[in-house]
């Protein structure tokens, strides 16, 4: 179990070897440039719970709905951090 930062966009291939090794029980939050995964379907991508920092997404000008993950805020990031042992980024 770990969380796995993703703060790239896509044409990072890092992000994708990330990205494709987490497990089901990883959570994944994408951050920073990370944000314009949350446009395509992340079950193509990985098998873990993907969440994307709200803020980021919407400073790059999209809308809440534009989102296929959840967004979630910089408090809520913290408890994801407090709540894995390990984390990648």
């Amino acid at each position: 179990m770990a969380l796995i930062l993703v703060k790239f966009g896509k044409n990072n291939p890092a992000e994708k070897i990330k990205l494709g090794s987490a497990s089901l029980d990883d959570d994944v939050v994408l951050i920073q440039n990370g944000v314009y995964w949350a446009l395509d379907d992340m079950k193509q991508y990985t098998k873990a719970k993907v969440y994307a920092i709200k803020e980021d997404f919407l400073a790059r000008g999209y809308e809440e709905s534009n989102s296929k993950v959840p967004l979630i805020n910089y408090a809520q990031l913290i408890e994801l951090i407090e709540k894995h042992p390990k984390s990648i980024s």
